[in-house]
């Protein structure tokens, strides 16, 4: 089992990273917002936290900066049908404490808002983990009011492009596109730069 990694970034891409431990590199798939950040650090000996995922077909490592995050990652592959890709991507999107929150809170839209989770995916997360995540924790890691207008943003934009016509799938993943080049967009930018990306598909 490897629990975690300290070395050197060797290189950043779209859905992994290599960490370069004593002359090794090991690939590690990790959240967008975390690999935006290791980005930035190349140059820096970094610690991350792995977990290690056996399956049939091969072994992949899945890191975060935090223990924090990799709880709550373990939290999410622990619900049946939901594996560690989305995993990662509601970790990146939401990040771990406004996942919590959407849990606490129930809050669905919030859930959609991530691509590749539709309702009912939602709605087994909320169910399955509800009892497993207590106030005191979600709140010890403290949603700051910066992420919670971009959550609403996120929302928001899904739900106006649904409106047009557009799936929620369709919506959803557009809105993830554009958050993700530029995450302090306001709601109508958002929905603008959405339809700009989906008309040119």
């Amino acid at each position: 089992m490897i629990a975690c990694l300290t070395g050197k970034v060797d290189s950043v891409s779209g859905e992994s990273c290599i960490i370069d431990v004593h002359g090794v590199g090991y690939q590690v798939f990790m959240p967008l917002s975390a690999l935006e950040q290791l980005s930035r650090s190349e140059a820096d000996t970094v610690k991350i936290y792995t977990y290690y995922h056996l399956r049939e077909d091969g072994v992949s490592l899945y890191g975060f900066l935090t223990p924090d995050d990799k709880s709550v990652f373990e939290k999410i592959i622990s619900v049946s049908g939901v594996g560690p890709k989305t995993a990662l991507a509601l970790i990146g999107v939401l990040s771990a404490d406004g996942f919590q929150e959407a849990i606490l809170n129930e809050d669905q839209r919030a859930l959609t808002s991530v691509s590749g989770v539709g309702t009912k995916t939602a709605q087994r997360l909320i169910l399955e983990l509800k009892g497993k995540i207590t106030k005191s924790y979600a709140g010890s890691l403290g949603a700051s009011p910066a992420a919670q207008v971009r959550r609403s943003n996120m929302g928001d934009a899904v739900d106006a492009l649904t409106a047009l016509g557009y799936s929620s799938k369709e919506a959803a993943a557009a809105v993830e596109e554009v958050h993700r080049a530029n995450p302090s967009l306001t709601t109508p930018e958002l929905v603008r730069q959405a339809l700009r990306n989906l008309g040119r598909k």
